[in-house]
């Protein structure tokens, strides 16, 4: 009897491995092929917190391009037929 484990940390270690491999060939293949470095920076600008005794800084950035969305798409599939 087989037992169907989806856990969520591994759907999303797949889900940034998948999205790094895909923005390093983009980054890499850009120079041959530019429409894969086509992209968007998503994301929060730096925000600061001064609360009097300690300063807090906020900031979240991602940089999106083509072929990091095709590799988020690849493990995405990737983890469906894990199981």
């Amino acid at each position: 009897m087989k037992r169907n484990y989806r856990s969520p940390i591994i759907l999303v270690i797949i889900l940034m491995v998948g999205l790094i491999i895909g923005g390093v060939l983009g980054q890499v293949l850009g120079s041959f092929a530019p429409i894969l470095n086509q992209g968007r920076s998503i994301g929060l600008s730096t925000t600061q917190l001064d609360l009097g005794i300690i300063n807090i800084t906020f900031g979240f950035n991602v940089n999106l391009n083509l072929a990091g969305a095709l590799g988020l798409i690849i493990a995405v599939l990737l983890y469906q037929r894990m199981w």
